[in-house]
């Protein structure tokens, strides 16, 4: 079996590693598509797949974006699709997801949809998106990616993460289709199908995690239940399995903490989900220092920086008086075994880990840490306002300790530190239900390379077109050439807009600041309007 592997960059190879060496040690044969790995650095999963595997795995850069006239119009019926897909009642809640999108919005369409009678109501808006995704099929997949696919040739077309603006994946499934090839959307993480946009590009098939990322798809991107494949969280395989390669005192050596005292571990998140965080860390640290509590005063305080806002983190001017330590200095993506043993020497040899809202949490309850939190007002979208978060409450049959304030954080402490664990059982219950929903004991790779041994045996769905949907693609040519034949009027425009919002993100990632608040002062495109 010969499978196509669609990735936007090495980072998502983490997810897929484990899965593809099982089936790479099944004689299979894998390749692998990506379409920026500007961020590649030697030593990553790829690189020891290409090693062990020579002749079978094969990775290479495709073009994320299809030539001629069809792109810039699918480019900004996908934006519009999921700014949409933001405004639903379910997302009433969430107005960073929302305000996110609203960057690639042009101002015309922010007003239609939140200001035009007769399109600003739910009825409204839901003609709109029906129109924007009768439109996406009109558009004819591009003849360049059906030529890549003949060349590769493979059993199986495979995307993730698929619902990105990083690249047109959908546009290979698309692809695909019309060639008759079976195809699967596998969901990388936990929070992909409520923080990332509309799925689109109709995949054969969809392979979820749990029951809850099965409800997701179906009632928010309306995937028939029939096609949707239930696997494990494949990607927490590995922390099921692995030990310490580190002794305490070792790993305690290494980073530059006490042995005799107990460690906690602060899980950053990505500035998106925690701006200022750094602000938050400090009074936290305070908070711990003047407890009157004898081992959280003293306790070595390990924090682990989100890799790409780890500048922040470089002035922080941590003495070895202070017991705090940022390591390792410049964050890493657990993308490399020297990082899959970082980061679980760190967990393992903590008393507890706390953090605002990344999926760290997880995979710390899986290592079998108790993890905590607190709910901050600067962090309030973040964590209440996100679907995904309200997860892990232990309301919803979760694990997370979740303080209303500081003082009940120092409790939650306190009570872990008496050894007091009384969530075992719940934190067992959470992760078979999320990460493991056949059986704690079963581990998802074999699973999940068994289903897409299985979908490269299927038929693939017919790519047929009405008479109707002929009729919108004749009606859209015309606007396809005009906003083809526009670009180099709009050209510069465009180009300096992006490099602004580039110099905006790179200033909120040096500093630890709110890249929306640092995109609404560069000038996104309807950022922040429609609120007003």
């Amino acid at each position: 079996m010969k499978i196509l592997f669609m990735m936007t960059e090495s980072r998502t190879m983490k997810y897929y590693h484990e899965t593809l060496r099982f089936l790479l040690d099944g004689g299979h044969t894998v390749h692998v598509a990506y379409f920026s790995l500007e961020k590649h650095h030697k030593g990553t999963l790829h690189d020891e797949l290409g090693q062990r595997f020579p002749s079978r795995f094969r990775h290479e850069i495709v073009p994320g974006k299809p030539p001629g006239i069809w792109r810039d119009i699918g480019i900004a019926l996908a934006w519009a699709g999921d700014y949409l897909f933001f405004l639903r009642p379910f997302f009433k809640d969430t107005p960073r997801l929302r305000e996110r999108v609203e960057v690639g919005i042009s101002r015309p369409f922010v007003w239609l949809v939140n200001r035009c009678p007769g399109f600003r109501s739910p009825a409204g808006r839901a003609v709109v998106r029906k129109f924007i995704r009768a439109a996406e099929r009109a558009i004819p997949p591009a003849w360049t990616f059906k030529r890549y696919i003949r060349r590769i040739n493979p059993d199986v077309l495979l995307a993730s993460p698929l619902l990105s603006h990083s690249g047109m994946q959908w546009e290979y499934l698309r692809a695909a289709r019309a060639l008759r090839v079976p195809t699967g959307y596998c969901v990388a993480s936990w929070d992909n199908l409520t923080t990332k946009g509309a799925l689109r590009g109709e995949p054969d098939y969809t392979v979820v995690w749990n029951d809850t990322q099965t409800r997701e798809a179906v009632e928010l991107h309306d995937i028939p239940s029939e096609r949707i494949i239930v696997t494990g969280a494949q990607y927490f395989d590995d922390w099921f399995e692995r030990r310490p390669s580190r002794s305490r005192e070792g790993f305690c050596r290494e980073v530059g903490l006490s042995p005799d005292h107990p460690i906690l571990l602060y899980m950053c998140s990505s500035n998106f989900m925690a701006p200022r965080e750094r602000d938050f860390v400090f009074e936290w640290i305070h908070m711990l220092r003047g407890s009157g509590i004898t081992e959280l005063a003293q306790a070595g305080i390990l924090i682990r920086p989100y890799p790409e806002y780890a500048e922040q983190w470089r002035a922080a001017g941590f003495t070895a008086g202070d017991r705090v330590v940022v390591w390792p200095s410049g964050g890493e993506y657990t993308i490399t075994e020297e990082a899959k043993r970082n980061f679980y020497d760190s967990v393992h040899h903590s008393l507890a880990v706390v953090g605002v809202n990344t999926t760290a949490m997880i995979e710390s309850a899986i290592i079998g840490k108790c993890v905590l939190s607190v709910t901050a007002k600067e962090f309030a979208e973040s964590q209440n306002g996100t679907i995904h978060f309200n997860y892990m409450k232990q309301e919803n049959g979760g694990f997370l300790f979740l303080a209303r304030d500081m003082q009940e954080h120092l409790a939650h402490l306190q009570s872990i530190l008496k050894g007091q664990d009384r969530l075992r059982q719940q934190i067992l219950y959470f992760i078979q239900s999320f990460a493991r929903p056949a059986g704690l004991d079963k581990p998802c790779i074999p699973e999940l390379a068994r289903i897409i041994q299985k979908l490269a045996m299927q038929e693939s769905g017919k790519c047929t077109l009405s008479a109707a949907t002929l009729l919108l693609r004749f009606c859209l040519y015309p606007l396809a050439i005009a906003i083809r034949a526009s670009r180099p009027l709009t050209h510069f425009k465009k180009h300096k807009s992006k490099q602004r919002r580039k110099q905006a993100l790179r200033y909120a990632a040096q500093r630890g600041s709110d890249p929306l608040e640092s995109l609404r002062t560069a000038g996104g495109s309807g950022l922040g309007r429609a609120r007003r």
